[in-house]
């Protein structure tokens, strides 16, 4: 296999860019050969900086490219446009300019697309470890398996790999035009009101429908500085993670073996709840540990949830880290109910005792 280029889509943002290829320029690569490609939108108040941030920059790990688009094409079209380069040259490594990589990075993306390039239910390999629950913002632990990854249903945008087939799937589903958001996708209703410009909600939708995961690394290579941007008028260090700096073969299993496989909700998959407990097989029900599916997403007869609920069939308690050991470990207590999805209580006064539930057991870690 080729080695994979680092593209780059840039837009407005000088000082987040360089700060993204100085990482680039120190981190280690297999060979000498590792070309970077720098794709620059047109417009912004900053572009002229950013054109001679890119111009300035000498890359030494192999051939430097650097494209100026002719017009603004926003930033999906920057970053579909990075996606697209993996058809031709086999493969991928996109990287946004609010992004710092670690040394290992390139490393840890050789080892995953040779790991999952042939296994057509995935869709990229995420560079980043997402370490929370996207709509409740509490900390998100995956269960530990026995690989080094886990995988899931979220299109996570901190660093991916994408191979050429990979993306040739994602073009194939986008040619067909429906990529709006509606109630009946099988996603939270908060992706429905993301702005035109995000990509994100396209391609969890793209997952959902076309039942496709991301492999996620259990230690971050890439984090985010959170630079005001099209979606940030203010700076955030909420997306910084700790760096894995040091390469080594990884654990990485195949998607049918691992128990930590998780749904666009960030909750654990039904199929992988039975060999981890060995109960509950004749109810088969889902998972709403963090409480964030709505009555329309409940698609089970049967569900565990922290939501109250009437009538549980089994409960148990909040104590063991991460949420599914309680239930591996049968806990003791109410906070965990096992339940018909048409008895769970879903006012206003059961989501605050939901929500107080889960207050109360991630402030204790």
């Amino acid at each position: 296999m080729s080695h994979p280029p680092i593209a780059i889509p840039a837009y407005n943002r000088p000082e987040a860019l360089a700060r993204l290829l100085a990482s680039l320029a120190a981190a280690e690569y297999p060979a000498a050969n590792i070309p970077l490609i720098v794709a620059i939108d047109a417009g912004g108040a900053r572009g002229t900086a950013v054109r001679e941030v890119a111009a300035r920059f000498h890359w030494p790990h192999g051939p430097y490219e650097i494209i100026h688009h002719p017009t603004n094409v926003g930033l999906i079209g920057n970053v579909f446009f990075c996606g697209r380069l993996a058809l031709q040259h086999g493969a991928v490594i996109l990287l946004e300019d609010d992004l710092v990589v670690s040394r290992a990075f390139y490393d840890y993306a050789l080892q995953a697309r040779a790991a999952y390039s042939a296994d057509e239910r995935i869709a990229g390999c995420s560079l980043n470890a997402l370490w929370f629950h996207g709509t409740t913002h509490h900390p998100f632990v995956p269960y530990p398996d026995a690989n080094d990854v886990f995988f899931m249903q979220v299109a996570w945008f901190q660093g991916q790999l994408y191979t050429a087939a990979q993306w040739a799937a994602f073009e194939a589903w986008l040619a067909r035009g429906d990529t709006a958001v509606s109630p009946t996708d099988g996603l939270h209703e908060l992706f429905g009101r993301f702005p035109p410009t995000d990509w994100f909600p396209i391609k969890m939708k793209y997952l959902v429908q076309t039942e496709r995961f991301y492999t996620f690394p259990r230690t971050s290579f890439t984090t985010n500085f959170g630079d005001v941007g099209t979606h940030f008028a203010q700076p955030t260090r909420w997306f910084q993670v700790p760096l894995q700096h040091f390469a080594r073969p990884w654990r990485m299993g195949g998607l049918d073996e691992a128990i930590a496989v998780y749904d666009s909700f960030q909750e654990l998959l039904p199929s992988r709840l039975q060999p981890l407990t060995g109960r509950w097989a004749e109810y088969a029900p889902e998972l709403d540990l963090y409480g964030s599916k709505s009555p329309a997403n409940l698609r089970r007869p049967y569900v565990l949830t922290t939501k109250p609920c009437r009538r549980p069939l089994a409960q148990f308690g909040l104590q063991m880290w991460p949420l599914e050991a309680n239930l591996e470990a049968a806990v003791p207590g109410h906070e965990i109910s096992l339940c018909h999805r048409d008895e769970v209580e879903h006012g206003r006064l059961a989501l605050w005792r939901q929500r107080r539930t889960l207050k109360q057991y991630f402030r204790r870690r």
